[in-house]
């Protein structure tokens, strides 16, 4: 089954033609805003000076739990963390929150004025840099930035950085789908064989949201519809999925988080990876300070570890996803040349935070795989 490709104003990675370093050049300028209209100001905050003072350990190990909330899988955080503590003595919690469950909480909370979260690793980095704009974000500089490129982080620098990129291609089991009647592109997943079959993350996932604003210029006007008539299931989770997927109760993960790949591999299970040639969705993961921090030097020293060398290292190897460093490489994950990747372009960040289309993504994504 194919369908023409559409002119599309998104960019689209050509990694057979251009390098990783080129890739790294366009990411960060936004992806998966929820557009939730909750944060009300005056006027648009403007930029404040960075607060580059280096963390004190003494006071930051004295602060109290530092509260990270992420979205992210927790047993990886949870390793992450008991490194950093082993590291620096500094106690964290930590609160698995998608981005639709976080922002709303935190909404709650500025109302209340009783924020607790110091740190949020969120997949949301559209509307984290509504919160940068609107002046609830901490601005600080962490050593090595120069090590990403500039528009793998926030403008201007020093509210939030991509600490992962989230690609998310296509996965299957080869114990129950053979490698010639897998789908090769996000069009071969209307396919009769793939109803009932296939599985999704929910609208609460950043990366759900990411998939459909690149893809809805890309793929035809009827393609969720048809995608929807094939009655795929929703997931709170990408582990949900794969576990599904490995008991052959689904054939097909629509667009699973990269690091699946890798966890399936280490875990020894079957696992086949697909780059759709359309291109494969991707997200950046990004961090940022909360400016309402009660623990602001623990808050410093957790950011400046996770976006140093080790720090990337040490989560992309837990984790399995690409850096966004251009020094740090993750063995066994597929090359980044080897593959398209879709992302919104910096035009397009109005968009993204848009109420009005994101509450068509919420139409559209409900209505493929349930509430």
């Amino acid at each position: 089954m194919k369908h023409a490709s559409k002119k599309t104003n998104s960019a689209e990675g050509e990694f057979g033609a251009t390098s990783r370093r080129k890739f790294l050049a366009t990411l960060g300028v936004g992806t998966a805003a929820l557009g939730f209209p909750f944060i009300v100001t005056p006027r648009r905050a403007l930029a404040q000076g960075a607060d580059n003072a280096p963390p004190d350990m003494n006071a930051a190990r004295k602060e109290g739990p530092l509260l990270v909330w992420h979205a992210d899988q927790e047993a990886d955080v949870v390793k992450f963390i008991k490194i950093f503590t082993d590291k620096t003595g500094i106690q964290v919690n930590q609160q698995r929150l998608l981005p639709g469950a976080a922002w709303p909480k935190l909404y709650a909370e500025l109302r209340a004025g009783k924020v607790d979260v110091d740190v949020y690793d969120t997949a949301d980095p559209g509307t984290m840099d509504k919160m940068r704009q609107q002046g609830h974000l901490l601005r600080y500089e962490p050593p090595g930035l120069e090590a990403f490129d500039p528009r793998a982080l926030s403008s201007p620098r020093g509210y939030w950085a991509t600490y992962f990129i989230n690609v998310g291609p296509i996965m299957y089991d080869p114990r129950y789908v053979k490698k010639e009647e897998a789908p090769k592109t996000l069009a071969d997943l209307l396919d009769p064989r793939w109803k009932n079959a296939i599985g999704f993350q929910n609208a609460a996932a950043g990366t759900s949201y990411a998939m459909w604003f690149v893809l809805r210029n890309v793929m035809p006007k009827d393609y969720w519809t048809k995608l929807a008539a094939q009655k795929p299931k929703g997931y709170s989770s990408s582990t949900q999925i794969m576990s599904d997927l490995h008991r052959g109760d689904i054939k097909v993960g629509g667009r699973v988080s990269i690091f699946q790949y890798l966890k399936s591999k280490r875990a020894k299970l079957p696992v086949e990876v697909v780059f759709p040639t359309e291109g494969t969705p991707s997200v950046n993961q990004v961090t940022g300070i909360f400016k309402t921090t009660k623990r602001p030097n623990a808050a410093k020293a957790y950011v400046d570890y996770l976006l140093s060398a080790e720090g990337q290292k040490t989560w992309n190897e837990i984790q399995g996803s690409y850096s966004a460093r251009k020094d740090v490489d993750i063995a066994g994950l597929p090359a980044m040349s080897s593959f398209k990747v879709l992302f919104p372009t910096p035009d397009e960040f109005a968009q993204y935070g848009s109420e009005k289309l994101h509450a068509q993504y919420l139409k559209v994504w409900n209505n493929m795989v349930g509430l």
